[in-house]
């Protein structure tokens, strides 16, 4: 084999022959240092797995590996300080500079961890991973915080809302319960999405393979990849992870948008519903009577973030071609500060809802007056007296019409006023009982008797937090397996460099 000496010029840039000056040393310098204590680490690790492989596969020389493998496996934040202090403005990119580095430390051989590569896959989906995996955390306590609390407040009564409207009641703690269910939809999302980007595209080439005799499944499996994303010329165009996750985050950020902007208005003076806690309110500079849950504000604001995500990754993945670009590399960069904006949203949220206090009798008042029940009295009419849907319907909307038109509420409801609307309607009374109409018309009652699937009743609302615990449960543990992983795999990745180190 050809041996090169350490001293020999290395032309790293091929046909540009080294001329590309787009920084100063100072502003090189400065991009290098803004990156480089996050990509370094992660560079190396992919280069020891890499390397790893081809020493197995007798594509590179045991002794050449051990060299490689030497340099890297000491790598840490003095590296990126010697690199800086010997920064070379040839290489403006930082996987370069430490290419260069390595270079300077063991001579031309460092160049090999390109072998049968293209630069610096699988480095995004990495990156991206260790982003999502801290909020699958995050979503998994807030799930569960949401069913604690859905628990407690499970027989709070409220008037439930259809269009900013009385609609039917309903309790606190199944309006929380049915917050969960959007949670954990965008949970199990989230989820898919990890596995998605948790697919290995190390060593697709630039976009055909390599005529080397390369296993690809071995650095995915000492990097806690999932699997290889096998088809070479997808590995570098694919975008459905960055698309996957904006989608992923915008369907966690709108229901959450969209209960903190209600809450909100359940805890102002004129519905006076909610109370949020001085905790986590805000105060006023000129107002001092002020507390303002505020806490809904910086939630729902995130929403624009994600959804601006999800347009910004469709956008640079639009009218490009299908094959490798900068546009589909720097996908990670797009999405992964959103999932901190995101990941910090929910962390509120999840510290927010203890600190919520439900007025109770303020939410019961409202369902009393508002007219909330009177689905119910409809239904009464069917199964009491057999009345068409229809015309049960159209009796109880001109009892309704003649209260609301008195300024009186369903609490003054009575027999002879629903039988004067029978007359009008149907052309004779209906002579319910007092007790009977009271019982439909009473908002404790009408929550205790719809008891069908995912109704409010506290009874099934209690059945279906017992369901959710144990669906929780085995997402945790799957999020666990995942972490476990990513463990196992640094200390293999570990012991495979230790033992070609060993075998001189």
């Amino acid at each position: 084999m050809l041996e090169v000496t350490k001293s020999r010029s290395l032309d790293t840039f091929t046909r540009l022959g080294g001329e590309k000056e787009l920084k100063t040393v100072e502003e090189g310098k400065r991009f290098f240092a803004s990156e480089a204590y996050e990509l370094v680490p992660r560079y190396a690790k992919v280069h020891q797995a890499w390397v790893v492989m081809l020493a197995r596969q007798g594509i590179m020389p045991p002794d050449r590996a051990r060299k490689i493998l030497g340099v890297l496996k000491d790598v840490d934040e003095r590296t990126i300080e010697d690199i800086l202090a010997t920064y070379d403005r040839r290489f403006p990119k930082t996987i370069l500079q430490f290419e260069r580095y390595l270079t300077d430390r063991i001579g031309p051989i460092a160049s090999d961890v390109n072998i049968g590569r293209t630069l610096p896959p699988p480095h995004y989906r990495m990156k991206m991973r260790e982003a999502i995996l801290p909020l699958i955390d995050a979503v998994l306590t807030f799930r569960d915080t949401l069913l604690k609390y859905a628990e407690r407040h499970k027989h709070a009564v409220m008037p439930g809302y259809t269009h900013y409207m009385h609609a039917q009641p309903t309790t606190f703690g199944h309006y929380l319960l049915g917050l969960h269910e959007a949670v954990a939809h965008a949970s199990d999302q989230i989820e898919a999405v990890y596995h998605s980007v948790n697919r290995c595209d190390l060593g697709c080439g630039a976009l055909a393979g390599t005529s080397f005799a390369i296993d690809r499944e071995l650095p995915a499996r000492l990097l806690g990849f999932d699997g290889v994303l096998e088809h070479s010329n997808y590995c570098v165009a694919g975008t459905d992870q960055g698309v996957d996750l904006a989608c992923a985050m915008t369907n966690l950020m709108l229901p959450l948008s969209r209960t903190s902007t209600e809450m909100y208005c359940w805890c102002t003076f004129e519905w006076n519903m909610l109370e949020v806690s001085a905790k986590i309110s805000e105060t006023s500079s000129m107002m001092p009577q002020k507390k303002n849950p505020c806490v809904f504000e910086e939630i729902r604001q995130v929403v624009g973030a994600a959804m601006g995500c999800y347009n910004d990754v469709c956008a640079r993945s639009h009218n490009i071609i299908w094959g490798d670009t900068i546009e589909v590399m720097q996908l990670s960069e797009g999405t992964v500060p959103v999932v901190e904006k995101v990941l910090q949203a929910v962390n509120l949220y999840n510290k927010t809802i203890p600190e919520i206090t439900p007025h109770e009798d303020v939410m019961l008042d409202h369902a009393r007056k508002g007219f909330s029940t009177c689905s119910e009295l409809a239904a009464v009419l069917v199964r009491e007296r057999g009345i068409p849907y229809r015309i049960g319907h159209a009796i109880v909307g001109e009892v309704v019409r003649t209260l609301a038109g008195e300024k009186k509420t369903t609490v003054d409801v009575t027999p002879e006023i629903v039988d004067q609307a029978a007359e009008k309607i149907l052309g004779e009374p209906l002579e319910l009982d007092a007790s009977l109409l009271r019982s439909a018309l009473d908002p404790f009652e009408f929550v205790n008797a719809h008891r069908s699937a995912g109704g409010v009743a506290p009874v099934e609302v209690q059945r279906m937090i017992q369901q959710r615990r144990g669906e929780l449960d085995r997402a945790v543990r799957r999020q666990q397996n995942r972490q476990k992983q990513l463990q196992d795999a640094d200390r293999t990745l570990a012991a495979a460099v230790e033992e070609i180190l060993a075998a001189e």
